[in-house]
């Protein structure tokens, strides 16, 4: 299980630029130059322009330093690049830079001489596994930087959404990181959909009789067991969004950053709510298995009961009829003939009553 997450206020690693280590920036009339062909192998980051075009920028080629307000540097590192070019381009500490390689962590908030250092976990959907994934998101003045070791789904979304939305240039990097993190929390509100229509679609052939037993218990162990990793997965964001809008964080980014984040602290609240709401609907499938599966067996209990009453007349009258001790009067054909028209009389009449109340 997850820890709950690391906050390390007050932390000052020194940004060390390394001089010598950066070429010379491609720029035109003082901007980045955005290029089309960036299948070179160099590591690529977007810039967003309220000003200019957006597009693709050579990441060694942009001075940092030098964007202005209305300019915004994303910078992904996926699994198959280091991380290090960004770290020499950006001035990430070395501990910043050991951080980022390290394949296991959990959710924390590392505040640094200039930049925020956020760690989370999302939901993994590698072929059925739910693997999670670790992402690491860092905002300084103009730049956000995330980095990951496997693909994550609504960070490929978010990115095919805001490609060429030049807007996207006139906010500050925190704003960008609270974009971001709420599409975080949202993915598990994403993840909680198929699981709501499965449980609906279990309803239907429960109460339909076209699922056995076994397989409909299974599938209820299975989805309550998804459904609690999940939460485990995002309950520890649970003590680390708050941070964002305390007084600490709120000096490095806008004045409305704060609102923002605690926007985003009442998302996590509803989708955390919202697990709980689906794990009652899995109490309430079971229950409706159970109900069901209850009035099956009333229905058996009441035909049983039916047979029964419906038999014991009749056997009643055979065994009085069958004593040794009747008149000779009794052990006629006549008699005989009687006896076997009043046991069929007493077991059609008890039938026709049971039709009658509807209990067959």
């Amino acid at each position: 299980m997850l820890s709950p997450p690391r906050l390390l206020p007050g932390m000052t690693r020194s940004l060390r630029r390394r001089a010598g280590l950066r070429a010379a920036p491609a720029r035109a009339n003082g901007r980045p130059v955005i290029e089309s062909d960036t299948s070179d192998g160099r590591l690529q980051a977007f810039l967003y322009d309220a000003d200019l075009a957006d597009g693709h920028v050579v990441l060694e080629n942009v001075d940092v330093e030098r964007l202005t307000p209305r300019q915004l540097l994303w910078v992904d590192v996926p699994r198959q690049q280091d991380v290090s070019a960004a770290a020499v381009a950006l001035g990430l500490s070395a501990e910043t830079v050991q951080a980022l390689r390290d394949p296991s962590g959990e959710p924390a908030l590392f505040m640094d001489n200039g930049y925020v250092h956020l760690v989370v976990v999302a939901p993994g959907n590698d072929a059925g596994t739910h693997t999670p994934h670790l992402l690491h998101c860092l905002a300084g003045s103009n730049w956000v930087l995330t980095v990951h070791a496997e693909p994550i789904d609504f960070l490929g979304e978010f990115d095919d959404r805001m490609r060429g939305n030049t807007n996207f240039g006139k906010i500050d990097s925190h704003a960008f990181l609270g974009a971001i993190l709420h599409d975080h929390v949202a993915s598990y509100l994403t993840e909680l959909r198929p699981i709501e229509a499965g449980l609906d679609r279990l309803d239907l052939r429960s109460m339909t009789g076209q699922i056995d037993d076994d397989a409909l218990l299974h599938e209820l162990v299975r989805t309550r067991l998804r459904l609690a990793k999940l939460r485990r997965l995002l309950e520890p964001h649970r003590e680390l969004y708050p941070l964002l809008a305390q007084s600490e964080f709120a000096l490095l980014s806008e004045a409305s950053g704060a609102s923002n984040f605690e926007a985003l602290t009442d998302l996590l609240e509803r989708t955390l709510q919202s697990m709980e709401t689906t794990r009652e609907m899995i109490v309430g499938s079971f229950e409706i298995y159970t109900t069901w599966t209850a009035h099956g067996t009333n229905k058996v209990m009441k035909r049983l009961t039916v047979a029964s009453v419906t038999l014991l007349p009749p056997t009643l009258l055979a065994g009085v009829m069958g004593m040794n001790s009747l008149p000779g009067a009794f052990s006629t054909t006549l008699a005989f003939g009687i006896s076997t028209a009043a046991m069929g009389a007493l077991a059609l009449t008890t039938i026709a009553v049971a039709w009658l109340r509807q209990w067959v």
